[in-house]
């Protein structure tokens, strides 16, 4: 299935492709209750400044809530998880704020019965030269092509999962086509890559899970720059890379 991306996000540029980024941290929980995520909480516990503003209506319900900041963070809580998103801006990744943020859930919630984080990168590269380049390099150059791939009316779209298992931790890449759309302009070709770090804390005793977690919150940029290595030279590397044109 295709995604489709609004372009308002902060881009960069990679050997004349137009790219996005962003990351998520994931904290897995057995005792977590979606309706404490709110903004009294929040501002009250000093896990998010005074002046964070919301950039819509907050969405509080018992199984799920959502909170969207004007500043580009966002926190979705569910009965098991609660999810930490920003953009990252390409010429301030260090600025990033749910690092910080994440941490300080974890020390003002302790007693969640934390069972894993993961730290979710994503990077979206996109291709102004052509419409289909982001189809073909999936199709083509990652799939060998078989009758499987000419079936039906129209070009066959495909999303492609891997799983990796790196000595820190498990990896999970997924890769989808997608498209990117710009305001009075033809959409772009692009690929999703979106990635988990797996970082389990399960097994260890609860006092040691925070520990764990705060340790393994420590690595959120050593796994995003793992993560742009892999896509840039693993995936997009200059022998198979699209931006060759070949």
């Amino acid at each position: 299935m295709q995604t489709t991306i609004n372009a308002s996000l902060n881009p960069y540029f990679v050997t004349g492709t137009l790219g996005f980024e962003e990351l998520a941290i994931a904290l897995v929980a057995n005792q977590f209750n979606p309706s404490i995520l709110h903004m009294d909480f929040l501002k009250m516990s000093g896990m998010i400044p005074s002046d964070w503003e919301l950039q819509k209506q907050p969405i509080l319900t018992a199984t799920v809530s959502q909170l969207v900041f004007k500043n580009g963070v966002s926190l979705v809580a569910q009965p098991r998880s609660v999810t930490f998103t920003e953009t990252i801006d390409p010429k301030n990744e260090n600025a990033l704020k749910i690092p910080e943020l994440v941490r300080q859930f974890v020390e003002k919630l302790p007693n969640s019965d934390y069972q894993a984080m993961n730290i979710n990168p994503k990077i979206i590269v996109a291709f102004p030269a052509g419409k289909d380049i982001a189809r073909k390099y999936i199709v083509q150059k990652l799939l060998s092509p078989g009758p499987w791939s000419h079936l039906g009316v129209a070009p066959i779209q495909a999303a492609v999962n891997f799983f990796y298992q790196l000595e820190r931790c498990k990896l999970f890449v997924n890769l989808n086509e997608a498209q990117i759309q710009q305001p009075d302009q033809q959409p772009l070709s692009a690929l999703l890559f979106s990635g988990s770090f797996n970082y389990e804390v399960a097994n260890y005793t609860a006092g040691e899970r925070l520990q764990q977690l705060k340790l393994r919150l420590e690595s959120w940029s050593k796994d995003l720059e793992t993560f742009r290595q892999i896509v840039t030279n693993t995936f997009l590397g200059k022998q198979d890379s699209p931006f060759s044109g070949k």
